[in-house]
């Protein structure tokens, strides 16, 4: 008999991206990546936490990938925020920083960050997967 919890389900919409950076130059490569990852669609990109809640409370992105260093709200505040506000959202936090350079104290379970240089289909799917339990559509 097979468990439920390793039963991985097919949704039957494409999961949404937000991708909030000042740097409009990885908000392209973003949305690139997004787009040619089969079963994710892309929401926007936000160059500032004020900009991402704003767009978030929009749209409810099914994700969305936080740059760390940002002006203003910085992204583990943002990333607190986002997730008090919008619950069933997955957040990423990600930088140009290694991330073992961004580790705060006890904070290294809570906020888990991930280079930029990893955002590639592979990874969006596999990070979706790992955190959601169900496969995006194929599109």
């Amino acid at each position: 008999m097979m468990r439920l919890s390793t039963v991985m389900t097919q949704r039957s919409r494409p999961v949404t991206v937000l991708a909030v950076d000042d740097h409009p130059r990885f908000l392209e490569a973003a949305r690139a990546v997004v787009e040619a990852t089969p079963g994710f669609a892309w929401a926007g990109g936000a160059s500032s936490g004020e900009e991402a809640l704003a767009t978030a409370a929009r749209g409810e992105p099914d994700m969305v990938l936080v740059d760390v260093n940002m002006p203003m709200i910085d992204g583990f505040e943002l990333t607190r925020r986002l997730r008090s506000a919008h619950p069933r959202t997955l957040v990423a936090l990600i930088s140009a920083q290694h991330p073992d350079e961004l580790r705060r104290t006890g904070g290294s379970a809570e906020y888990r960050v991930f280079a930029k240089e990893s955002l590639r289909p592979s990874w969006l799917r596999a990070f979706w997967q790992e955190h959601r339990g169900d496969d995006p559509p194929e599109d």
